[in-house]
């Protein structure tokens, strides 16, 4: 008999007076994933995070961790989970070591314990050299590590974040993301966080599910989804001339190449008959005795599927509507 999702969410929906942000949402949730949930500005990834850790009640439908009901034993799963804010959950003015105090005692960690557990998880998230400092004058990227280390100091199981590269550069996104995969890996919390970079979400995410029009339109692993919503795959390559004009041109003109385009030094055309067009642009490549430097074939982007999707999903809205429209 196969196991419980280890956390599953059933036909959840929620509303703000006349405002339908989420309806039936179904998705399950693995012990150990790192799941990106991702969507539009608006499109209800923090109210849905927000629910799971009880902040908001569902309209309809139920949350359950580890087959317990959230709605029926709050204080207890709640304990399980951790969570970072968007704006940041830390008190600013409180210092590095008063804000993981406080964290504790609010998450109800024995004294002894939470005083032992500090210096290690200041140690382990690079903050030694700041322990006396206001969290006010910390870094961003300083203080972006205070709050996944308030989320984590009760030693949770779920770990929820709320857009947590949100206003980094890409170095300290990077570096985010890299801690992230570690606490994963190494302390086995499982990981739920929201994001519109989905370049990121692809990089660290396990599993992804894409919210759009109040909605769930395609959750699984990212190849899962990537295979059930594209058929197309992406072929690039790169000459020593970088001459493309007239093979862009010759590939425009061909009815199985679906998008082509010049991205700095390479050609990038999406296909669904990647064989056949990979055969004819290396025979151009010959017949013109160009040098060719670089050739790939992988599947689209997680953005790439993302664009398609929602886009599919609207020209169904408009038929749809057109249909209801002539009814009347």
């Amino acid at each position: 008999m196969p196991q419980p999702p280890f956390i599953e969410i059933k036909h959840l929906k929620k509303s703000f007076k006349n405002n339908l942000v989420l309806n039936d949402i179904n998705l399950d949730v693995h012990y150990g994933d790192i799941l990106g949930v991702i969507g539009k500005s608006g499109s209800g990834k923090t109210t849905l995070l927000n629910m799971m850790i009880g902040f908001m009640k569902p309209d309809l439908g139920e949350i359950t961790f580890q087959s317990r009901n959230l709605k029926q034993d709050m204080d207890n799963v709640k304990q399980q989970f951790g969570f970072t804010a968007q704006d940041g959950s830390f008190y600013p003015k409180l210092n590095v070591k008063e804000n993981l105090e406080y964290f504790g005692r609010l998450y109800n960690v024995p004294g002894k314990e939470l005083k032992e557990k500090i210096p290690k998880i200041i140690r382990s998230f690079g903050l030694e050299n700041s322990e006396n400092t206001l969290a006010s004058k910390l870094s961003v990227g300083m203080q972006k590590r205070l709050d996944i280390a308030c989320g984590l100091i009760h030693d949770p199981k779920v770990l929820l974040l709320d857009e947590p590269t949100e206003n980094l550069d890409p170095p300290l996104r990077r570096e985010i993301l890299n801690l992230l995969d570690e606490i994963n890996k190494k302390k086995g919390v499982t990981i739920i966080l929201t994001s519109h970079l989905l370049d990121e979400v692809e990089f660290i995410c396990n599993r992804v599910a894409i919210i759009h029009n109040n909605s769930i339109l395609a959750s699984g692993t990212i190849n899962e989804v990537k295979e059930r919503y594209s058929k197309n795959l992406e072929i690039s390559f790169e000459t020593s001339s970088k001459k493309y004009d007239n093979i862009i041109s010759e590939l425009k003109s061909r009815k199985d190449v679906i998008n082509i385009s010049k991205q700095g030094n390479k050609v990038r055309c999406y296909t669904s008959n990647s064989e056949s067009v990979l055969d004819f642009i290396l025979t151009n490549i010959k017949q013109r005795k160009e040098k060719l430097l670089d050739l790939g074939l992988d599947k689209p982007s997680l953005n790439e599927v993302f664009e398609s999707l929602t886009k599919e999903n609207k020209r169904e809205e408009i038929i749809q509507k057109k249909q209801s429209q002539k009814k009347v």
